[in-house]
């Protein structure tokens, strides 16, 4: 789901648990499952039932459960294998399938079928009860994660999980379809995939999905439901408090989501869409429901973010599958029709591009990158920096270079074609092909299969002029080793508006000629960031996170302060594999080291003073009581202060200063600000706690600008004309619908309902 607000990305999806296989293709297995929860126990007992393909009558099967498990009867001779990690490939796009379901062991059996017999059953019964936990790579999300749990506040059991047997080197056996009972306690809920209902008055929950999956989930707990027809598909809701106006803001914007979606894309696939409460912070998106942690689902900004990207997984991920084998395109292609489209509408999809092209540079570029060919799963900044972030970019570079028209007809295609199906980048290029007409081979590989970004530069800019018209020439250079297929827009500035173009650049330096009608002003490279490739770090602001995705960061804390140990504690708990931060005072370090961003943390801190004591250009004052930000006043008394500013020795790196008047508040500093990486200050209040001022420096000092005003006059460049978003959201209600109720209203039998009337 992740963010992007802070868990943009975590915008996230399924857990999945696939056994590689080259096996030909077969029938999907079909699952009965009975199963009965004992959530003060931490206990499931199942009987499953598994039905193969007829063809595999007689045959030895192979299958794995989680090692918690006993085996207490089988329909067939049951062998039980020495472990190991021979076969199994655990791969998904929510985090770290292959290290939670390690956490509690495999058991892998053998069990043969009667000759004619193509079916066997086995009941087992274990406690379910690892309780979630955060990696320390995941510290930006605050998000916890586990392989399952039974209990008390609720149950949560996915592919991961191993509850079911699973499949091993067994034709059609990575998608599969089941039927479902679970008898609930009182008062609970359980959703699970496809069509059914969470509990009645016999107290069993049944499901079925006739369509296939690639897991098998359950989730749910003591909860409150919620219904709204949706044209055909019903929109659910299960609190774990009642909240009637929660749930009516849920419910009207999956109508609306999904209205626009099939509209892009094709009809929703399932008969339901739930909204599941959690009991912790999670951002799950399962075929046909999600998993929504209680504090996320009460952040106003998620019904635009994070839950469309949920919603969208049911076409991506949850009904086109993944081929994980080959690489996770869906977690790209979902951020870019939900996150990046939402944004997109409000006129704010440069933005949202600029800060995607942040977060590879400050996270990945270094020394994380790798191609998307490799990504599975977002474990970390730098996995949701490539995975997400790069793929997106991909897809946008490719509606770019084919027009929105084709673009849409390449999704609608692909999902029509690949519906319950496994899918990767080979078949998304051909189906791209067809749509777009031409042949995408470099492209594809250039975006799939290397690492690294085009690292632009312009050069050498003249102006000529021939008669009442002028050229703009100069030259375009690619600085990385090898040259990318780009076509890079160039956007020129004049006397009478705006002249765009783009220029096709497969080498290392490309000369450029762009004739435009009057005298030109300015000269833009990719002004509106629609080219992935490598910020230069005068394009954009120091910020946030250019510290937090550094892998070596020095740390300064005042030696005479009495808060040196707090902040201490907060510095350790921003330690990962990925980022060291050397700990030293401020009579340690007589001045910055020059090779590394810098956090300078305390009011006292004797480097700090110098470096932050002002920028009239920035609009930032910093006086003995307050901090002052374009006039507002922000005091130290009460507050804590969060500044940036580029390193002085080195405009790539960032110096942050961070304050904080009672220690008390800086525990919570430590968690918070990993999840304001965007932005270059920060102000907070009381001892929580709270954000009350945020924003982002202006950066004016970019290479890829050039002002081509004789004198030297400041210059302003001209805005583009807006583009049509790739898609409009469909009204939040109907106007047909409104007329006719106002038309009810205002009959006059009704006498207008005006006071002291009976129809009032």
């Amino acid at each position: 789901m992740h963010t992007t607000h802070p868990w943009t990305a975590t915008r996230i999806a399924c857990l999945v648990l696939l056994w590689s296989t080259g096996l030909p293709a077969s029938a999907a297995p079909d699952y009965g499952l009975t199963l009965t929860l004992d959530p003060p126990g931490h206990g499931l007992t199942t009987q499953a039932e598994v039905r193969l393909d007829p063809q595999r009558a007689g045959a030895t099967i192979e299958f794995v459960l989680a090692a918690n498990f006993r085996i207490s009867a089988s329909s067939a001779p049951l062998e039980k294998l020495p472990e190991s990690n021979d076969d199994a490939v655990f791969a998904g796009i929510n985090g770290t399938s292959e290290q939670l379901a390690r956490r509690r062991g495999v058991a892998r059996y053998r069990i043969a079928l009667a000759p004619g017999d193509s079916n066997f059953t086995v009941g087992y019964s274990g406690p379910v009860d690892m309780q979630p936990e955060a990696s320390a790579e995941e510290y930006a999300r605050s998000f916890a994660e586990t392989p399952g749990i039974v209990d008390p506040r609720g149950v949560y059991l996915a592919g991961s999980t191993l509850w079911y047997p699973q499949l091993v080197n067994e034709p059609g056996s990575e998608l599969v379809t089941f039927t479902l009972a679970a008898r609930v306690p009182a008062g609970w809920h359980l959703v699970a995939p496809g069509d059914g209902d969470s509990g009645g008055d016999d107290g069993v929950a049944n499901w079925h999905s006739p369509a296939p999956v690639d897991e098998i989930s359950l989730a749910g707990g003591p909860l409150t439901p919620y219904t709204l027809k949706a044209g055909r598909v019903a929109a659910q809701v299960y609190l774990r408090q009642p909240d009637p106006s929660l749930a009516s803001q849920y419910l009207e914007a999956t109508s609306r989501y999904l209205r626009l979606y099939e509209q892009l894309i094709g009809p929703y696939p399932y008969d339901k869409f739930a909204l599941v409460e959690n009991f912790w912070e999670t951002g799950y998106g399962m075929p046909s429901y999600t998993l929504l942690g209680p504090q996320v689902i009460r952040f106003p900004f998620i019904l635009t973010s994070s839950y469309p990207h949920e919603i969208l997984h049911n076409w991506w991920g949850n009904s086109v599958y993944v081929d994980y084998a080959t690489g996770n395109w869906c977690e790209g292609l979902t951020a870019y029709l939900a996150d990046h489209l939402l944004k997109e509408v409000e006129g704010q999809g440069a933005v949202y591009r600029r800060d995607i092209l942040k977060k590879y540079r400050d996270f990945a570029a270094a020394n994380a990158d790798f191609p998307l060919r490799e990504f599975r799963s977002r474990h970390s900044a730098a996995t949701e920096a490539v995975g997400y972030g790069k793929t997106l970019m991909g897809f946008h570079m490719l509606r770019r270079q084919l027009g929105d028209a084709r673009f849409r007809d390449a999704l609608t295609s692909f999902y029509a074609q690949y519906r319950g199906q496994r899918a990767g980048f080979t078949d998304l290029r051909r189906v791209f092909e067809a749509a777009g007409g031409e042949n995408l081979g470099r492209f594809f590989d250039e975006w799939v299969n290397r690492t690294g970004a085009p690292d632009l530069a312009v050069e050498n800019i003249r102006t000529t002029a021939s008669g009442a018209a002028f050229t703009v020439s100069g030259t375009l250079r690619q600085r990385q080793p090898e040259a990318f297929d780009l076509a890079v827009p160039v956007v020129i500035s004049t006397a009478d508006g705006v002249t765009s173009a783009s220029v096709r650049s497969a080498g290392r330096e490309t000369a450029f000629r762009i004739d435009v009608p009057a005298r030109p002003l300015g000269l833009a490279v990719d002004p509106e960031f629609d080219v992935f490739r490598m910020l230069d770090p005068r394009e954009t602001a120091p910020s946030i996170g250019q510290l937090f995705g550094a892998a070596q960061v020095t740390a300064v804390v005042p030696a005479d302060d009495a808060q040196q140990e707090a902040w201490r504690r907060m510095l350790a708990g921003w330690q990962t594999p990925a980022s060291q931060i050397e700990v030293v005072t401020d009579t340690q370090a007589q001045r910055l080291p020059a090779d590394r961003s810098v956090w300078l943390l305390g009011r006292t801190n004797r480097l700090a003073a110098a470096l932050f004591a002002g920028d009239a250009a920035q609009g930032l004052e910093v006086g003995a009581t307050a901090v002052s930000v374009g006039g507002q006043a922000l005091p130290f008394a009460g507050h804590a202060h969060v500044l940036t500013r580029r390193h002085p020795a080195d405009a790539r790196l960032a110096v942050g200063w961070i304050t904080a008047d009672s220690p008390a508040a800086i525990p919570g500093l430590g968690r918070k600000l990993p999840h304001y990486g965007k932005y270059s200050w920060l102000a907070f209040a009381g001892e929580e706690p709270v954000n009350v001022a945020k924003g982002e420096w202006h950066a004016a000092d970019s290479p890829l600008v050039v002002n081509l005003q004789p004198g030297g006059k400041p210059l302003a460049l001209a805005a583009t004309a807006r583009r049509a978003p790739l898609a409009e959201l469909p009204a939040a209600y109907s106007g047909a619908a409104l007329m006719r109720h106002v038309t009810w209203l205002a009959a006059p039998e009704r006498e207008g309902r005006g006071v002291g009337t009976a129809g009032q």
